[in-house]
């Protein structure tokens, strides 16, 4: 026989059940936002760089003295007196390490008007006529209502860029490398196609009508690598040869940790050479910081200052990039 409840208790007994499985799901889905607060809140320690004995010339703590020759210039953005201070530095460096160096002036239209700038190209001359590209922007963000002096966004790259060319030296064997300072990277007003990127869409068009963009073979750009909780986002986008060539260097290296799997799609000024057919690759850290608060605290902010980046994140970098440098060489020797 089978047993039957009465309608009316069994209308009791599906509401109980209604509220059992609402109570489970409140108490998984606070469990879960728990987690989550927690991991936004605290540190992740992993992302600290610890680095060896040195595997390459490049040396991250001449870097870091670079850098905090850069921020004591002070908030540099496009068309200051500051910035041309950076710019006579970095000129100096560069041609201190042996490099030639081009500028190239021109005048961006932009919504606060007409900013004179320059991007720099330091040349590190190679036995092969063809182009690698490292890129980064050397400016800061325009503030006006605090101070902003951009440690890690624009300056460590910047200080990362002046050891590299010292690293590699005047001539090397395989590809030219030409280490590019953009100019007006960051928005004046708000981040669109037309209030972005000025320098590096200044020298695609540049190149373009002098010929020299066919010699370049393929770009790096480098952007917020001095995090001292380093976590290296994957590009997405970019070919599948440049990004194994880049993180097998870094997993071989012993820096895997840091060049996560995790695919982050960033505008920055690697996009005006990909939409000029050049395979390229974006290396950033997207997540300032070693927690989503932290990234929230630091980019964009009065607190982007020296305390937040690290010497062992550079050399980490350095080091990676340095290295596959040649085995990116290698590849391009096969496609020829």
């Amino acid at each position: 026989m089978k047993f039957r409840i009465p309608s009316e208790h069994q209308d009791g007994h599906i509401a109980m059940k209604i509220i059992l499985i609402g109570g489970i799901l409140v108490f998984i889905f606070l469990f879960f936002s728990a987690l989550t607060m927690k991991r936004a809140l605290k540190p992740d320690e992993t992302q600290r760089v610890t680095v060896g004995k040195h595997q390459t010339p490049f040396d991250g703590t001449r870097a870091f003295q670079d850098l905090e020759r850069i921020v004591a210039f002070g908030p540099r953005p496009s068309g200051s007196e500051a910035l041309e201070k950076t710019r006579d530095f970095i000129v100096r460096q560069l041609e201190a390490a042996g490099l030639s160096v081009r500028r190239f002036p021109f005048e961006a239209a932009t919504p606060i008007g007409k900013v004179n700038m320059v991007n720099l190209v330091g040349i590190i001359k190679g036995t092969s006529p063809d182009i690698i590209l490292i890129g980064n922007h050397y400016e800061t963000k325009l503030f006006t209502d605090f101070t902003f002096v951009g440690a890690n966004d624009g300056g460590s790259t910047t200080a990362w860029m002046l050891e590299m060319a010292r690293a590699i030296g005047p001539t090397r064997q395989g590809r030219t490398i030409w280490l590019c300072f953009f100019d007006g990277e960051e928005a004046f007003k708000t981040w669109s196609r037309e209030d972005s990127l000025y320098g590096s869409r200044h020298l695609v068009e540049t190149l373009k009508k002098s010929g020299e963009l066919s010699s370049v073979k393929t770009m790096i750009n480098v952007d917020m690598i001095g995090d001292a909780y380093l976590g290296i986002h994957r590009d997405p986008d970019a070919p599948k040869w440049l990004h194994s060539i880049i993180w097998d260097t870094a997993e071989r290296m012993g820096y895997g940790k840091h060049f996560s799997r995790r695919g982050m799609t960033i505008e920055d000024d690697h996009i005006p050479f990909r939409e000029a057919g050049i395979p390229t690759i974006e290396l950033i850290d997207f997540m300032y910081g070693g927690s989503v608060i932290d990234h929230q605290r630091t980019w964009h902010t009065p607190n982007d200052t020296l305390d937040k980046v690290s010497a062992a994140s550079l050399q980490a970098v350095g080091d990676v990039i340095y290295n596959a440098l040649f085995d990116i060489d290698a590849y391009l020797d096969t496609i020829k």
